[in-house]
């Protein structure tokens, strides 16, 4: 087996189990031994098949961040852990979780924290990542 057909077959594997970003899997390709042009090759070669969508695994992403109860913010750090900081250049997030939705999701985690005054709620909210405009319009819509 090429070298190159055994860190594709690592990649699907990977696949097969969850999506991942594709900077994620360039990543472990690069972990599991590879050179940067043999992990750029992979993801060149997994593209090819469809096999990556970061649009799609971003769609995913936003809707486990909103029902976890953590806001925009925490979502561009986890994507910046995750190496992903090409993908929050080069997507306005605002179109994958809307600021209507962060305030629902603001709204949920509220209900949790019944008897909180203004503003230790406004505070709880934006340390959950939630931004300070969702945080604010969600307290003051509440009240």
């Amino acid at each position: 087996m090429e070298k190159s057909d055994k860190f594709f077959d690592f990649a699907c594997r990977l696949l097969a189990r969850r999506d991942y970003f594709t900077e994620e899997i360039r990543q472990k390709i690069i972990a599991k031994g590879a050179t940067c042009d043999e992990a750029e090759e992979t993801v060149i070669k997994l593209n090819k098949f469809h096999y990556l969508d970061d649009e799609k695994v971003l769609e995913k992403y936003v809707s486990e961040v909103a029902a976890k109860g953590k806001g925009i913010n925490y979502l561009k750090q986890k994507l910046f852990e995750k190496g992903c900081s090409e993908l929050i250049s080069s997507k306005n997030l605002a179109d994958f979780y809307p600021f209507e939705e962060e305030c629902a999701a603001a709204g949920k985690v509220m209900e949790k924290l019944n008897g909180c005054e203004r503003e230790k709620l406004v505070s709880k909210l934006v340390s959950r990542g939630f931004s300070l405009s969702a945080a604010l319009y969600a307290v003051k819509k509440r009240k």
